[in-house]
């Protein structure tokens, strides 16, 4: 696959749902832009969406960017709940975002990047077994985003990566 052509990488992508996810993931790096800094304007935009915009957002970016960001501290990597006993791993799809919820309890979190390879290969087949859901781009002080499991995320995911070009 190294020596592809865009043309043939495209090919392969328009084909993915013949392909393994690994191979949809490793096509997609080969297509993946630079990653972009945002704007504050964008921040602040994306900031007062709903959270199924916010959820859109994030798919579309973490999987044509290939990271994807959460926090951790001293135990690991950070997980919320709900008052229903639902657990959660919250993610954003920049650092910027994630930023903005250091606050409160996640004060002294540090910043977490995942790779799209880890996040489809590993974290959320895991997170799936365990029963734990994923919660989308948490904003500060909202207590709405979007949450589902880690298997409809992951397969959000899959399928944002088969039809990028």
């Amino acid at each position: 696959m190294n020596n592809m052509t865009a043309k043939e990488i495209k090919e392969r992508l328009r084909k993915a749902a013949e392909l393994s996810p690994s191979e949809v993931i490793e096509l997609m790096a080969k297509q993946r832009k630079k990653p972009v800094e945002l704007s504050q304007k964008e921040i602040e935009a994306m900031m007062i969406k709903p959270s199924q915009e916010r959820y859109i957002y994030s798919v579309r970016n973490i999987a044509e960017r290939g990271v994807a960001w959460t926090l951790k501290d001293k135990k690991g990597i950070v997980l919320t709940g709900d008052e229903n006993g639902n657990v959660f791993l919250p993610i954003w799809p920049y650092k910027e975002y994630a930023i903005k919820c250091k606050i409160d309890e996640w004060k002294n979190c540090e910043l977490k990047k995942l790779s799209l390879d880890n996040l489809v290969d590993e974290m959320l087949p895991d997170l799936s077994k365990e029963g734990i859901k994923v919660s989308v781009f948490i904003i500060p002080n909202e207590y709405t985003s979007a949450t589902v499991s880690a298997e409809d995320f992951l397969n959000n995911l899959l399928h944002e990566c088969s039809k990028y070009e």
